[in-house]
């Protein structure tokens, strides 16, 4: 698309002035414009890009219409209009389900080196890289720190990259499936624990990701839980079955996509009514809040912290010494 010469006015600004107008980085709207071709700039004697009033207020629709999920491939194309209608619903929907805790790029300097070293290995498509930074952080933050600091804001930054078109596809996948490989071995590895506090961790039906579950697999295995680990096999016959049959005091359920699955309701009713009313169920993810009415009416635990795993963890641990 050709772009036109003009001298800057009142209402045509540079890159740098957009991009503090609207929270994008100028290297998101040039990847925008390149790629999506979501505006036409004109450009000064000087060639710099100037951008108008409109190209401000549809670039903001655009980042509003990918911070709530949306992918810039899906939206580009669409109108002012069709934005602010887009934007509308979705923002009116997210109002009626609780805040989850916002991931933040880490601002500590040694969870930092790790992110970054993280990122860099991202964008060569260096899974050893990646695995290699896991593990060393692993042994420096300890668990909580990891779990909790570091990668929930890696895979959230990710994800937000590739709906701006930052990132591909290629690297969300190196990403998830080396973080699943190392929580996996996190769970797996020495030391073996055998304890008699037992949880089942699984992803229901439907589900197209574990990384949640696997995350409270290890975070549990740390506070001295024996962690059964279901992955993504976690249909409500087989999370039941697997309960009875280990005694487990708690079923842990992580749901990330998608969080629109209409069958997913009535799997954690009929969770909840064929377990024993005894059983605590713990649903986290970033998925999860979508389901926060279901999760009331069942009574289920949200979990959006590892702290509050262990609170529940501990609290499950004193009722079933009271019980005994």
């Amino acid at each position: 698309m050709g772009t036109r010469q003009t001298n800057a006015t009142n209402d045509e600004h540079p890159i740098q002035v957009v991009a503090r107008r609207t929270g994008l980085s100028a290297d998101v709207i040039r990847v925008w414009e390149r790629r999506y071709s979501v505006v036409n700039p004109k450009r000064a004697s000087n060639r710099r890009r100037l951008y108008s009033d409109e190209d401000v207020e549809k670039l903001n629709l655009l980042r509003r219409a990918t911070s709530a999920g949306r992918r810039i491939g899906d939206v580009a194309t669409l109108s002012i209009q069709e934005l602010r209608d887009l934007v509308d619903t979705d923002e009116s929907a997210a109002a009626r389900i609780p805040v989850a805790k916002i991931e933040q790029r880490p601002s500590t300097g040694s969870v930092m080196e790790y992110f970054d070293n993280c990122l860099d290995a991202i964008q060569r498509l260096d899974s050893q890289d990646i695995y290699r930074s896991l593990s060393d952080a692993s042994k420096s933050l300890g668990i909580i720190f990891l779990l909790e600091d570091l990668l929930r804001p890696l895979v959230s930054h990710i994800q937000d990259e590739c709906r701006r078109g930052a990132l591909r596809d290629t690297h969300y996948a190196i990403t998830i499936y080396t973080i699943r490989g190392f929580l996996y071995s996190l769970v797996m590895n020495e030391p073996y624990v055998e304890s008699e506090y037992k949880l089942i961790c699984a992803s229901p039906a439907g589900q197209v990701s574990d990384i949640a579950a696997l995350r409270l697999a290890a975070a549990s295995k740390s506070n001295g839980w024996q962690a059964i680990f279901l992955g993504m096999y976690g249909s409500v016959n087989e999370i039941i079955y697997a309960q009875r049959r280990s005694n487990a005091q708690l079923v842990a359920i992580g749901i990330t996509r998608p969080a629109d699955d209409p069958l997913l309701p009535n799997q954690l009713r009929r969770l909840r009514n064929e377990l024993d009313a005894s059983i605590e169920i713990a649903v986290t993810g970033s998925g999860a809040a979508a389901y926060f009415d279901v999760l009331q009416e069942i009574q289920a635990n949200f979990i959006q912290t590892i702290s509050e795993l262990y609170l529940l963890l501990d609290r499950v641990k004193q009722n079933t010494r009271l019980i005994e």
